[in-house]
């Protein structure tokens, strides 16, 4: 919208435990679950609105390229080195499984079920031996013991000093909070040789004889994704993207997420040294949780499944509940009565109503309204320009809670500004009176309301975009809005039905939302 050469970038993971769990138990082949799920996942961001430049998946030619080729640069720069060290194996099963493959409680939180690697509850990283009763959840059995086998891993202790400078650089850029003390708390206690192949079927094959029969770590090739999925986009375009100075990457991801994009990620492209751009910025979320603080979980069934919920409400709806919810700098807790007055009281009563108002009595009292010469009063200008610039300040920063919040002071004020002119008084006054100075000053005050409602329009495209495009239409825009747009002039088709944009939660879709949510 602001005229920038940006590509959204993103796709499916489709490698690692859970895809290949997923598989054995329905009785199909890795690739063909995971495909089967990618389809799934794209149709759902497409169902909520959300416009990928291109949206690929991990398990491509492309991708497999560029993994081989980073790998290959840190073997050859001497950043890649055998390990050994103790592995799950499941005496059932009669195999080597990864930690993502072992369950149990946490011995940190004590809380389950936790993964060999993770902990969902707490979010912090784990070791498979550190987990109280592990179960393979192939099997589901607790027959589990510790094997020694070798492993390749980067070493990150050799990296160390280069990623501590790439980091006291990198998170002057407006990275989250959490992401910089995260990062450096990680950084501070020590890093670790990390292994980057497991004994798995499913996944790119070691390029080594030695490690033929093992494949590489889900964390290791997902994040090369990022470059082999932009090379999926465009095979020839990717390179500008990926080796140009002036590219800014910018990461949005959960706080679980951080050391895999703060330190590894960065790690792995400071190691290949192939010239390929660092992170500029990293957006951390902290956690959506349900009441007493445990986070959303789909595979635990707990809170709300998207593909679910947007068949009771359509996706403006979450989309502006959510980025108004957004957990910045603490967890967030979840409930459908939270959510429902959000709704009910912002998206509808403070938005939806001051357009729908001030387009209906433009169109209803046209005889009295003169479009020609649309403004808005110069002090009020002011204030609204002030916030039109804050909110692209915060768009340029990735502070998208925070722009929406500007809109919402623009949607306070343009209320208010109806409500000081009171269009509906005067409107009484010229059918009394019927007197040319009521005229004037009801087509002025319509007038400077109309421009309001279509900045509003506007602004709000990047968070209710289906929404805003029908606010536009009224102003002869039937394409994606851009900032531009703001200062152009303003027109209105008067003869065009007006239609409400939303309407506040019913208690039928209350009633669906309350039971669709597993965590309330």
């Amino acid at each position: 919208m602001a005229g920038a050469d940006a590509i959204f970038i993103c796709g499916s993971d489709q490698h690692g435990t859970p895809i290949e769990i997923a598989a054995l138990r329905f009785g199909v082949k890795p690739e063909e679950f995971a495909n089967e799920k990618h389809e799934e996942i794209k149709k759902a961001f497409e169902d909520f609105g959300i416009t990928f430049t291109y949206y690929g998946k991990t398990h491509t030619e492309q991708n497999k390229e560029m993994v081989y080729k980073l790998f290959k640069a840190l073997k050859n720069n001497g950043y890649i080195i055998e390990i050994e060290d103790d592995n799950p194996y499941c005496n059932t099963d009669k195999r080597f499984v990864s930690d993502r493959f072992i369950e149990g409680t946490c011995p940190l939180c004590g809380l389950g079920p936790a993964r060999g690697d993770q902990c969902d509850n707490c979010g912090k990283l784990l070791d498979p031996r550190q987990i109280i009763d592990p179960t393979c959840k192939i099997c589901g059995k607790r027959d589990i013991e510790f094997k020694k086998t070798k492993n390749l891993a980067i070493d990150y202790p050799k990296l160390q000093l280069k990623i501590l400078e790439f980091v006291k650089k990198a998170c002057k850029n407006n990275w989250s909070k959490n992401a910089i003390n995260k990062t450096i708390s990680y950084i501070e206690s020590g890093l670790k040789p990390v292994d980057i192949t497991r004994h798995l079927k499913w996944g790119f094959s070691v390029p080594i004889p030695k490690y033929s029969d093992m494949v590489f770590y889900v964390w290791f090739d997902a994040p090369i994704g990022y470059i082999g999925i932009t090379k999926e986009w465009d095979a020839k375009k990717w390179n500008d993207y990926w080796s140009d100075k002036d590219t800014r990457l910018i990461q949005f991801l959960g706080k679980d997420n951080i050391q895999f994009h703060t330190i590894h990620w960065p790690g792995m492209l400071i190691g290949s040294n192939l010239g390929y751009v660092l992170p500029y910025r990293v957006v951390a979320s902290e956690f959506l949780t349900v009441p007493g603080g445990l986070k959303f979980s789909k595979s635990q069934g707990r809170g709300l499944d998207i593909q679910n919920v947007i068949k009771i409400l359509p996706a403006d709806y979450w989309r502006f509940a959510l980025i108004y919810m957004y957990p910045k700098t603490a967890d967030s807790t979840f409930t459908i009565e939270i959510f429902t007055e959000i709704i009910n009281k912002l998206l509808n009563d403070k938005i939806g109503n001051y357009i729908h108002r001030v387009l209906k009595l433009a169109r209803n009292n046209q005889t009295f309204v003169d479009l020609k010469g649309m403004y808005i009063d110069g002090d009020w200008k002011r204030k609204i320009d002030r916030l039109i610039e804050s909110y692209r300040e915060h768009f340029e920063k990735s502070e998208i809670r925070e722009a929406l919040h500007d809109v919402l002071e623009i949607a306070d004020m343009s209320n208010a500004l109806m409500n000081s002119k009171e269009p509906w008084v005067i409107l009484k006054n010229i059918k009394i009176k019927k007197d040319p100075e009521s005229v004037k000053n009801f087509s002025e005050s319509i007038r400077s309301l109309l421009v309001s409602a279509y900045i509003l329009s506007i602004l709000l495209y990047p968070f209710i975009p289906s929404a805003s495009m029908n606010a536009l239409e009224y102003f002869y825009i039937n394409r994606i809005p851009t900032l531009d747009d703001i200062n152009k002039k303003v027109d209105m088709d008067l003869n065009k039905e007006i239609v409400a944009l939303f309407t506040k939660v019913s208690k039928e879709e209350l009633k669906n939302l309350l039971e669709s949510n597993n965590g309330d």
